[in-house]
């Protein structure tokens, strides 16, 4: 049950997020509109996904400077959650890291898998994100909540031109999601250190004739620094993330089957 609840709650919210958008009547106009409620609907019937990430990591382990390209394709199913990178990570002077990555969710944790080597002979590396215990799954991520943590903010949307991107006629939509909105959604247990998610500005470029989501581009650095401070990996624990702007590109919908998860080495 679990695999399935959290990222079915993340897929949730996004549709929450456009939902919102369809009745935010204000500062949108009646194409507008139309465009996020096809997206919605797209959203609404989603089992499967693919999409291409591509980020620039500027971080820091201890004292040592950490920049990083990053870019990978990736296949999420939603029930079971399961989502697969095929990650490259250009580290400049000291080469390129080809990273096979496996999340899901298991045993009331969220898994981490990452293989160093090729897919077949892969060294493989596990941690975990522990799950919360059952107060925060039971609250829905819903259309009720994104307004009610929305409506006071008069910056939380705001709509730009009509822009070309991946060959497709766009609208941008841009959201100030709040960062305990983020939070709920991943259903993490409560960090220890007091860490939180910090709100994140995200733009969602949707398709003005078809009404699908073409792109998504955020800053993560807050939300992957929340994750690592509260996994069970000592090593990348100690990374502090300073920005990692990132592009997700989405390839195609409904169009993977299946995802089979390594064997633990």
């Amino acid at each position: 049950m679990p695999m399935k609840k959290n990222l079915a709650k993340t897929a949730a919210l996004l549709s929450a997020l456009l939902l919102t958008l369809c009745l935010s009547a204000c500062s949108m106009g009646l194409n507008e509109m139309l465009i996020v409620k096809r997206a919605y609907r797209q959203v609404a019937d989603m089992d499967s996904l693919s999409f291409t990430v591509d980020a620039d990591l500027d971080a820091q382990l201890a004292s040592v400077p950490i920049r990083a390209g990053l870019d990978g394709d990736c296949s999420c199913i939603i029930d079971p959650g399961t989502l697969y990178m095929d990650m490259s990570i250009d580290m400049g002077k000291l080469g390129k890291l080809e990273l096979p990555i496996y999340l899901f969710a298991q045993d009331d944790a969220l898994q981490l898998r990452i293989g160093l080597g090729g897919e077949e002979e892969a060294l493989w590396f596990s941690s975990s994100l522990p799950l919360s215990n059952g107060k925060s799954q039971d609250k829905a991520v819903d259309v009720e909540t994104v307004l009610t943590l929305l409506q006071d903010d008069p910056e939380a949307l705001s709509i730009g031109d009509s822009e070309t991107v991946n060959g497709v006629l766009c609208r941008p939509f841009i959201l100030k999601i709040p960062g305990a909105l983020l939070t709920d959604a991943l259903s993490t247990a409560d960090p220890e250190g007091g860490s939180s998610v910090e709100d994140l500005v995200l733009t969602i470029w949707i398709a003005e004739e078809e009404g699908s989501p073409v792109r998504l581009s955020a800053d993560l650095a807050s939300l992957l620094q929340y994750l690592l401070d509260n996994s069970h990996a000592p090593l990348v624990s100690q990374l502090k993330i300073k920005t990692l702007p990132t592009t997700v590109d989405i390839t195609g919908f409904n169009d993977v089957e299946s995802i089979k998860l390594p064997q633990a080495g």
